[in-house]
């Protein structure tokens, strides 16, 4: 629930098992995503594309932006899989997609829902055939979500 559990998180994380980036984005990138999802990312949001751009590890990926492929490849990056899923299937458009569940639920940023200091939760929601449904929030912000992830694999290694 603090900047220094993201920082934390994303230390630790390279200890993992088969740990990959993309070694962050640039501003441009991060800009132009901003301005096609008209969200503005937050503090921790702008840091992990900055610092990674993207996260995976051992049976992970947390999704990094691509502004440049809206529509190629959804998996992976979290521009083109909002706006595919507002346009096909009426995604709220203060959600972020960052994380898939092998059970077919998605982890989403909640824009809509800030912190004190300007953090959006990650929330677990699952499209039923007609709407969005939340099921959870499960974590304060993106390094809670993060440091979960890579402790508890950590603890498995």
């Amino acid at each position: 629930m603090s900047y220094q559990n993201f920082e934390k998180a994303i230390e630790l994380a390279k200890q993992c098992k088969f740990y990959r980036t993309i070694g962050g984005e640039p501003d441009e990138v991060i800009t132009k995503s901003e301005t096609l999802l008209n969200i503005k990312f937050s503090i921790q949001n702008q840091r992990f594309y900055v610092k990674l751009g993207y996260l995976s590890f051992y049976g992970h990926e947390i999704y990094g932006i691509d502004p440049n492929d809206l529509f190629g490849t959804l998996e992976g990056n979290s521009v083109a899989y909002a706006l595919h899923d507002r346009k096909e299937y009426n995604l709220p458009k203060e959600w972020l997609p960052i994380y898939f569940f092998d059970d077919g639920y998605m982890g989403y940023l909640d824009y809509s829902q800030l912190n004190e200091d300007g953090e959006p939760p990650v929330i677990v929601a699952i499209y039923d055939g007609e709407k969005y449904v939340i099921t959870e929030k499960i974590a304060e912000d993106l390094g809670d979500f993060i440091l979960r992830l890579v402790e508890e694999q950590l603890a498995r290694q």
